[in-house]
């Protein structure tokens, strides 16, 4: 004999994450228009409803607990029923009871994106950088895995002198709330429209934090993927920060992934080729941005015959100096395996001659005191705070 009332009800919920998968003729035609793409995961999400009209049997009950200690994301169940859109993003997004959002000042809109708006905001005297973002949005993108992805390596990561960290996250009913530091000193983008070409002094010392910052990355197991001057910020001093983690992926050093994302004048030649890629194509990034801070321009690029293959990087004519040109040639190999990709490799080239690495670490040598020419006001008052949401190419 046994229980011979209904059975529970089980809903049976499709994957809430799908793979995004781009199409030849849609792809050429994208990477025209876009520069910038959103990478996704796929992940499979379960909501567990039981009858209201009596408790579960003990078998269930059993079996409900077993299932979250053995099955993958199994774990945001709970005794008591959610909605589908909370289940989505626990355990990486607690649910709060209350408005906490209402406990920050807003002091005003900063930036706006695809999923939400970025606002700067206050509490107990302390400044922060409020992202809000809209669950529905979201999952219409089938962006899911890659926000949880993007909250928990820049909470992982967030401790890192180079990298924005992130304190508080959370979600309600219909939105996701991360509150991450505020750089007041604006982005590099804004600095390089001021200078157009920076002291050969200051490219070192920039270089070199956001080699520290990519190899720190690295060696937690996580691909950056979007490095660009609009994703680097400055604090009051003008050292680096880096921020927008939402094309980033947990990817153990030595690995490969094929997802094609980025901003188009960053990209890595074996991403544009469909290549499977690694680490190397940060390293690429950076020395698209060292050429525009030592020239104020991009590098030009040769292809084969068939206009499928990258073959090789021309350089502006204006490199400074002959440690410079070095410095660029290694890091714009077109080849993954000859380019430069390490920090241990980096220390050693002629750019960094008798350079303290150590120093650069502990922030020793403030960047504002090697811009010569203008004031200091002029440095760090920037037009505000741009965390910018990429699209899918």
């Amino acid at each position: 004999m046994g229980n011979t009332g209904p059975k529970p009800s089980v809903v049976n919920q499709s994957s809430v994450d799908g793979v995004y998968i781009q199409r030849g003729d849609d792809l050429c035609q994208n990477l025209n228009s876009n520069l910038s793409g959103r990478s996704f995961g796929s992940v499979s999400s379960h909501q567990s409803t039981y009858s209201v009209s009596r408790p579960w049997s003990r078998v269930s009950r059993r079996r409900w607990k077993e299932s979250t200690l053995t099955l993958p994301y199994e774990s945001s169940k709970t005794a008591w029923p959610v909605s589908q859109t909370e289940s989505f993003f626990l355990p990486e997004f607690p649910l709060l009871t209350g408005d906490k959002e209402k406990k920050y000042k807003n002091l005003g809109e900063i930036n706006k994106g695809a999923f939400g708006k970025v606002y700067r905001v206050e509490e107990e005297g302390r400044v922060y950088a409020l992202k809000v973002l809209s669950k529905s949005k979201i999952i219409k993108e089938n962006a899911v895995r890659q926000v949880k992805d993007e909250v928990q390596i820049q909470r992982v990561c967030g401790h890192h002198p180079f990298i924005v960290h992130c304190p508080f996250h959370w979600q309600s009913k219909k939105r996701l709330y991360i509150v991450s530091e505020y750089v007041a000193g604006g982005e590099l983008y804004n600095l390089l429209k001021t200078y157009t070409v920076l002291p050969v002094a200051l490219v070192k010392l920039y270089v070199a934090q956001l080699a520290l910052a990519l190899d720190f990355l690295h060696n937690a197991g996580v691909i950056y993927r979007d490095l660009k001057p609009e994703n680097i910020l400055l604090d009051v001093e003008g050292n680096v920060q880096l921020i927008d983690f939402g094309l980033s992926k947990w990817l153990s050093y030595g690995k490969t992934t094929r997802t094609i994302c980025g901003t188009l004048l960053y990209i890595a030649p074996e991403i544009l080729a469909r290549q499977e890629y690694g680490h190397g194509v940060d390293w690429w990034s950076l020395g698209i941005i060292a050429c525009l801070m030592l020239t104020g321009k991009y590098p030009s690029t040769e292809t084969d015959s068939g206009g499928e293959e990258m073959k090789m990087v021309r350089l502006p004519r204006k490199v400074p100096d002959v440690g410079s040109r070095d410095l660029l040639l290694r890091l714009l190999h077109t080849q993954p395996t000859k380019r430069l990709r390490s920090l241990r490799t980096l220390q050693t080239i002629a750019f960094y001659k008798n350079f303290n690495f150590e120093d650069v670490k502990l922030k020793k040598v403030r960047p504002i005191d090697l811009l010569p020419g203008a004031p200091q006001e002029e440095v760090v008052e920037f037009d505000g705070f741009d965390e910018s949401f990429d699209t899918v190419l």
